[in-house]
């Protein structure tokens, strides 16, 4: 497939890097990239829309979540119409109290018990 003008004129643009680091995180979790300091590929117009991006996803990386299996001695009926499910977990061993968001939920009919993997 021949190249396009638009295809020419955006390979010959300039390049720039827009960043978001935070010395907490990478303290905390210095391996988080594997060791990788490649830049996560991003394609803006502006220099404005990439950096307001780049610290769009250090806010959702930056974020201290935890994740949760959880064990619920009944068969629950979800229905997804009413939005992402959630679940109060409390933990006193792990000094947890809070709204979480069900990522996986598994129901056993067999069993009467549902399973779910909640993060928050």
């Amino acid at each position: 497939m021949p190249a396009t003008d638009s295809d020419i004129a955006a390979a010959s643009r300039d390049v720039v890097t827009a960043t978001w680091s935070s010395a907490t995180i990478a303290a905390r979790y210095p391996s988080a990239r594997d060791g990788s300091l490649d830049p996560a590929a991003g394609y803006f117009d502006s220099l404005t829309d990439a950096q307001a991006m780049a610290n769009a996803r250090g806010a959702l990386i930056g974020t201290e979540r935890r994740r949760f299996a959880v064990v619920v001695e009944e068969a629950l009926a979800i229905d997804p119409t009413n939005g992402v499910p959630q679940a109060r977990v409390i933990d006193i061993e792990q000094a947890l109290n809070a709204t979480m968001l069900a990522a996986r939920v598994e129901v056993d009919l067999d069993q009467d018990r549902t399973s779910l993997e909640v993060f928050g």
